[in-house]
């Protein structure tokens, strides 16, 4: 009996014991059950819930902190380089596709116009200078066709009305060179029905072919400025992913410094510094684009828009001056009306050009003096058309003499000629500057990014392992 008591008294308090410590575990579990009663069906033991139990811990607070760090600056570092290479991808098609797309449509353009007034010229100057007169109007006949070419070529298919202004211009250029050789075949035979087929090639241009060529100049010269506003303003979403990037190591590295009692943390610093070195190379190198940028939309773009109206305003000028002598006998009083009103728009068009570029402004003021000089001459052909005197007014349209319209039209489209070639070397070079500018800093800040991580590393992990 005895024996049986001493057995039964042990069995006892082996049970107390083991309700006490189920017990004692339940009440340090509670809180956690409370927090997380869903986790009430999974085993304390299972995997989910030792990872809850590490990252509320100490050690597990100071990994997530690091990955989560880690993960930022990889990502701006990620996003700088995409971002400053795309930008660089948009400035080299701008140079590479719409600029020579622009260039083609303008000189389609003022090709045309040229060769309209060449024709008119040749026509009415007989033996005076034709054959240099002859050879301007083939030249530009020539240089039509290649634009023409080139255009057609470089256009995508989406672009649809552009490819209908070209074909435009292509199916009526043959029409219009075979007009002209007819009047000139006329012309040689003194027969006058010679200035009936002018008329109608100076028609088909003025009315059909110069319009399209226009209205496909100005859609290219569209794209060229759509292109060019894509890089025109800074990457604000960069800065501010760097900035906040920053803002995060800085912000870890105080709260570090108060966990650990150590006021530095070399490898936080490290990785401060190397995304620091990356906001400023981003910023000053974006900044720097952004300017030159718009150095090339002031100097270059606008520029060559402004001195491309206005030389084709000048030959539009021009081929009303010439028609009239080939329609002789017409309004002279009308005609002249039409020139001054042409000469006008195109010295206001002049006169919205900048003077930023030494270069520019001085052929624009040689350009404005040359206009002056034909205005004169122009009004002394009026003068002998009046008087009868229309050897005299073809001599002083179309000759070689001192202070006739065909020299200060020459000058004056040599001069303009000049300024659009320098415009557009102005364009073209600082959108190169401005490729150039940012063309390493979307590589190097990914690589700033990297050094940024392995500092991270460096700072957190020895703060780490004083938990083990």
């Amino acid at each position: 009996m005895r024996v049986r008591e001493m057995h039964e008294d042990e069995n006892e308090e082996r049970a107390g014991a083991t309700v006490t410590a189920e017990t004692s575990r339940y009440r340090q579990l509670y809180p956690i059950r409370r927090m997380y009663p869903f986790r009430r069906t999974i085993g304390e033991s299972s995997v989910l819930a030792e990872l809850r139990e590490f990252l509320v811990s100490s050690p597990g607070k100071l990994v997530s902190s690091a990955l989560v760090l880690a993960a930022m600056c990889l990502f701006v570092g990620w996003f700088a380089a995409a971002g400053q290479l795309g930008r660089t991808d948009v400035l080299r098609s701008n140079l590479a596709d719409f600029e020579p797309r622009a260039n083609a449509s303008q000189v389609l353009y003022s090709s045309l116009s040229t060769a309209n007034a060449s024709a008119n010229a040749a026509f009415i100057a007989g033996g005076i200078n034709n054959d240099a007169l002859l050879s301007s109007y083939l030249a530009a006949i020539a240089t039509a066709g290649r634009a023409v070419v080139t255009s057609a070529t470089s256009l995508p298919p989406a672009e649809q009305q552009a490819h209908d202004d070209l074909n435009t211009i292509a199916t009526t250029l043959p029409v219009y060179t075979g007009l002209v050789e007819t009047a000139r075949a006329n012309n040689r035979q003194d027969n006058a029905v010679g200035a009936a087929y002018l008329a109608s090639a100076s028609t088909l241009m003025q009315n059909t072919m110069l319009p399209a060529a226009e209205q496909f100049y100005h859609q290219e010269d569209a794209g060229l400025r759509a292109s060019h506003e894509k890089f025109a303003d800074p990457p604000y979403a960069l800065y501010g992913a760097l900035i906040v990037t920053l803002g995060s190591l800085l912000l870890a590295h105080r709260q570090l410094a108060r966990r650990t009692r150590r006021t530095l943390n070399l490898g936080l610093l490290v990785a401060g510094a190397a995304m620091t070195v990356a906001l400023l190379w981003v910023a000053i190198a974006s900044l720097t684009s952004v300017s030159f940028s718009a150095l090339a939309q002031s100097k270059g773009a606008d520029a060559v828009d402004s001195l491309t109206n206005a030389r084709t305003l000048t030959q539009k000028a021009r081929s009303m001056e010439t028609m009239a002598l080939v329609q002789r006998g017409g309004d002279t009083s009308a005609a002249s009306g039409s020139f001054s009103g042409a000469l006008d728009d195109a010295l206001a068009s002049l006169s919205k050009v900048g003077r930023s570029d030494q270069s520019v402004a001085t052929e624009v003021d040689a350009a404005r003096s040359a206009a002056t000089l034909w205005a004169s001459a122009h009004r002394q052909i009026l003068q002998h058309e009046n008087s009868g005197d229309y050897v005299g007014a073809t001599r002083l349209a179309v000759g070689t003499d001192p202070g006739s319209a065909a020299l200060a039209y020459q000058s004056l489209d040599t001069h303009l000629t000049t300024a659009i070639d320098r415009a557009r070397t102005l364009y073209r070079d600082n959108v190169n500057t401005a490729r150039a500018s940012i063309a390493y800093s979307g590589p190097g800040a990914f690589v700033l990014s990297c050094v940024a991580v392995a500092g991270i590393g460096v700072g957190y992990y020895p703060r780490i392992r004083e938990y083990r």
